[in-house]
């Protein structure tokens, strides 16, 4: 095959996988205008979860937001702002675009989740880097979602 045939194959094949690979974030990801909807992304997510299930009170608990605050300004802030795209993605109103489980899993199993799940890919996509693993505990990462479902309902 020739240099010029070889180059237009290669530009086709890597136009086709490029695609390939954003029209499937194009769906349910983060690469759209518009956010998905609550219902498209609360649909029941894979096994790989560690963690299944979270009990959020109807209610914020004011203590446990305190903590979580604490652990969000040392550990989350550098790549992360409420209200805008920073590094990572804005995280003021997660808590109504992911389950709680979904929170809990990114924040403590960050490595499973970027190589099982659509969305992470997807944003990975959007934002071209990696969350790094913070190394916080569970009890840490609970009170992170607090503090995320604080601000989500005050704003603060």
């Amino acid at each position: 095959m020739n240099s010029i045939a070889y180059r237009t194959s290669f530009i086709v094949g890597c136009f086709i996988l490029g695609s390939t690979m954003f029209g499937a974030c194009s769906k349910n990801g983060a690469s759209d205008d518009k956010p998905p909807s609550f219902a498209e992304d609360q649909q029941p997510k894979a096994t790989y979860f560690k963690i299944k299930k979270v009990d959020v009170g109807a209610t914020i608990n004011p203590t446990m937001a305190a903590a979580g605050k604490e652990v969000f300004e040392l550990k989350c802030t550098a790549c992360h702002k409420f209200d805008e795209r920073y590094v990572g993605p804005a995280l003021g109103k997660v808590t109504e675009r992911r389950t709680p489980e979904y929170i809990m899993n990114m924040i403590l199993d960050t490595e499973t989740m970027i190589e099982n799940d659509d969305t992470v890919k997807c944003l990975l996509q959007e934002f071209m880097m990696k969350m790094p693993n913070q190394s916080v505990d569970e009890k840490e990462a609970r009170s992170v979602l607090e503090h995320l479902r604080q601000h989500a309902a005050t704003g603060k």
